[in-house]
């Protein structure tokens, strides 16, 4: 059992006194001579108090430990930080004050079997009396009962007396010796009155109101208190037992949190890379709130390939001492609102590094990809682009409005020029001077644009575009 006490009987010489229970506060140590609480020693070192004044010869000394129970040693409050000295201080606390509810059981029944034994001498004491007291009420009865014998015999001697002179002295000598015996009889019933009266004084004590209480009952208050000291002990022991189940609870639940605090990680936040520290101890951890420039800090290792730091960004580190260098862990945007796109009127927005916003959509193995992006900043540009309502049909191109809003269209092509050999109808107009460049003997017109070839003496009533290789003018065209 855990030592929460020590006791020592006083020489009245003897100041200091030495005890060996572990406490969390000098005001948990408490003192007592004779049973009572005293304040005058002090603490001479964290195992000896010193007396002002040495004990007298025989006083009771006993040194022990009341922890406090009102309050815990430490109090938590969500989102500060767990110390484990401070958990350890409360289940040291929580220990301590069961140590204590254990030892006051065990006094608790030691001192409920002492008193029931008490109790069961003063039941046999109180019995023994009581049948020395019958005793003598025995005695002093028979005593009576032969003094009226002897006062009816000399009754007798009397009469007998006053018939004859002879027997009168006879009777008177029968009579004195009756009244002797008599006499000795009241003495024996004086005594054994006074035996009775003594064995009864015996059997009870003043209960301090001018009364008695006999030993009787005594000895019954006795029994009450051994048996109310008996439920106490045996609630202490429940409670204690509860008090044990609580703290092992306690406990494991401490011993889980010790772990998640071990394994948390706590970063020192620091304001931007100029702040970054030059002197890092293995496993430091920074977290910078405006990440401008990082990309460049050296020595820095692990940087997400393109990432450009931002006052918007927040970038986490760590520092490997085996490597002589910070390692890059991870970064968040500051305000989620203003970084990332949101799910109403998304804005993607530009920089300076990698010009106007943006956007890429690449393959499905995300090798390569195709961008759309706005137009630099020296446009001025800002305008709506609205796509048509379906997805159009082969053959057509998007259009415009001129404000902004697409539609699927439709070239119009045969009434001006048929492509790849084919013929067209109506009429055409020339860029160049058909008179220039008109060749008269294959009616071929040439400019920059086109090839013609008349067919029949002019260009009114149809012409073709030629595809394929020919020969003109000395050359070759394709």
């Amino acid at each position: 059992m855990a030592i929460t006490q020590n006791t020592y009987t006083g020489n009245g010489s003897t100041t200091a006194y030495s005890f060996t229970f572990p406490y969390l506060e000098t005001t948990d140590i408490k003192v007592s001579l004779d049973a009572v609480d005293t304040t005058a020693y002090t603490l001479s070192n964290a195992t000896t108090i010193t007396f002002t004044t040495a004990p007298t010869s025989g006083a009771a000394i006993r040194i022990y430990r009341n922890t406090d129970t009102d309050n815990l040693k430490a109090t938590f409050y969500p989102g500060s930080a767990i110390r484990s000295s401070d958990l350890n201080n409360n289940f040291t606390q929580n220990l301590y004050v069961t140590q204590e509810a254990d030892f006051d059981v065990d006094t608790a029944n030691t001192t409920a079997n002492t008193a029931k034994t008490t109790a069961d001498t003063a039941i046999a004491t109180a019995n023994s009396a009581t049948t020395a007291a019958n005793s003598a009420t025995s005695t002093a009865n028979t005593a009576n009962t032969n003094a009226s014998a002897a006062v009816t015999t000399a009754n007798s001697a009397s009469s007998t007396a006053t018939t004859a002179a002879s027997d009168a002295a006879s009777a008177v000598s029968t009579a004195n010796t009756a009244s002797t015996n008599a006499s000795a009889a009241v003495v024996t019933a004086n005594a054994a009155d006074a035996n009775a009266t003594t064995a009864l004084t015996n059997s009870r004590e003043s209960d301090g109101s001018g009364g008695f209480t006999t030993a009787i009952s005594k000895a019954n208050a006795a029994v009450t208190t051994a048996n109310s000291a008996s439920t106490s002990a045996t609630s202490a022991v429940s409670t204690a037992n509860t008090a044990s189940t609580n703290a092992t609870n306690a406990l494991s639940t401490a011993n889980a949190a010790s772990a998640a605090v071990s394994s948390a990680v706590l970063f020192t936040l620091i304001a931007n890379v100029a702040a970054i520290p030059g002197s890092p101890s293995n496993n430091d951890y920074v977290e910078m709130g405006n990440s401008t420039g990082v990309e460049s800090f050296s020595p820095l290792s692990g940087v997400p390939s393109g990432f450009v730091g931002a006052s918007g960004l927040t970038v986490r580190l760590r520092y490997d001492s085996s490597a002589s260098s910070w390692v890059w862990m991870s970064y968040f945007a500051n305000d989620s609102e203003d970084r990332y796109l949101t799910k109403n009127i998304p804005v993607v927005t530009g920089d300076a590094t990698n010009g106007s916003g943006q956007i890429t959509l690449n393959c499905e193995n995300n090798s390569h990809g195709v961008k759309i992006k706005a137009p630099p900043h020296s446009a001025a540009a800002t305008y709506t682009l609205t796509l048509p309502n379906d997805t159009g049909t082969s053959g057509q191109f998007l259009s415009t409005n001129g404000s902004g809003a697409l539609s699927w269209g439709t070239a119009d092509v045969s009434s001006r020029l048929a492509l790849a050999g084919g013929t067209m109808t109506g009429a055409l107009t020339l860029s160049g001077a058909p008179t220039a460049n008109l060749h008269a003997a294959t009616k071929q017109y040439v400019d920059s644009n086109a090839i013609l070839v008349a067919d029949g003496g002019n260009f009114d009533s149809g012409s073709s575009l030629v595809t394929s290789s020919s020969t003109f003018d000395g050359g070759s065209f394709d």
